[in-house]
């Protein structure tokens, strides 16, 4: 088993507070931006709240994490990819493949999601599931106080085989990728690369397929 430790560089892209379901997703430019957290209880979010005079808000957070993969040539048999999960998690997530320009975040990065689509209804009129690359199934439990176990689906293999680097978004499953406005919060936490130390931090554990040998061993002499 070998691990590769995410770039310090990972981080979340929000947008904050938006007057509807359609401002907050129909965009791929975020109201903010954060590549230095430690860690963040609203690192995938999709949620509604009440604003002070009335009315609803929505906000969308999703976070974006890469990894350097150009040490690794040949088949990868599995790979987990671990996230320390932090104080909240209500929602439901999916890892899906994210654009090589998060490698610097910034607000222009929020649909920065190899496929993504900004079509949205609230109603999953903009449903992007058949559109992303995905490299997760949907992860229905979320620990926030330990590590979660996302098991790297076969693209996601292959890609960390032929890429230099992979590219990995953490979005929101029910709301946010298939476009259902929320009817109240859906918070994931999680722990970044710039907390203290390694002991928290997101990486991933992949195992190498075994290497072809050819031991045939032929008998006689009559071929």
């Amino acid at each position: 088993m070998a691990t590769i430790y995410a770039h310090t560089n990972d981080g979340s892209v929000a947008r904050f507070n938006q007057s509807s379901w359609s401002n907050a997703r129909a965009t791929t430019t975020g109201t903010s931006a954060n590549s230095t957290l430690t860690r963040n209880s609203n690192a995938v979010v999709a949620y509604k709240s009440t604003s002070r005079g009335g009315g609803s808000l929505y906000t969308i957070i999703r976070s974006f994490f890469f990894f350097d993969t150009s040490g690794i040539s040949t088949d990868v048999d599995s790979a987990t990819f671990k996230v320390y999960g932090f104080s909240q998690n209500s929602g439901d997530l999916i890892a899906v493949k994210s654009n090589s320009d998060i490698t610097s975040l910034g607000t222009g990065d929020f649909g920065s999601i190899v496929g993504w689509n900004t079509t949205t209804d609230g109603s999953g009129g903009g449903d992007n599931e058949s559109n992303v690359t995905k490299y997760s199934a949907e992860i229905s439990t979320w620990s926030n106080s330990g590590y979660n176990d996302i098991t790297l689906n076969a693209q996601a293999l292959a890609d960390m085989r032929d890429d230099d680097k992979v590219y990995i978004c953490l979005i929101n499953f029910d709301q946010d990728l298939k476009d259902i406005e929320p009817t109240g919060f859906n918070k994931n936490g999680v722990t970044y690369t710039n907390y203290t130390g390694t002991s928290r931090d997101p990486y991933i554990d992949y195992e190498l397929a075994p290497t072809a040998t050819d031991n045939s061993i032929f008998f006689g002499t009559n071929f």
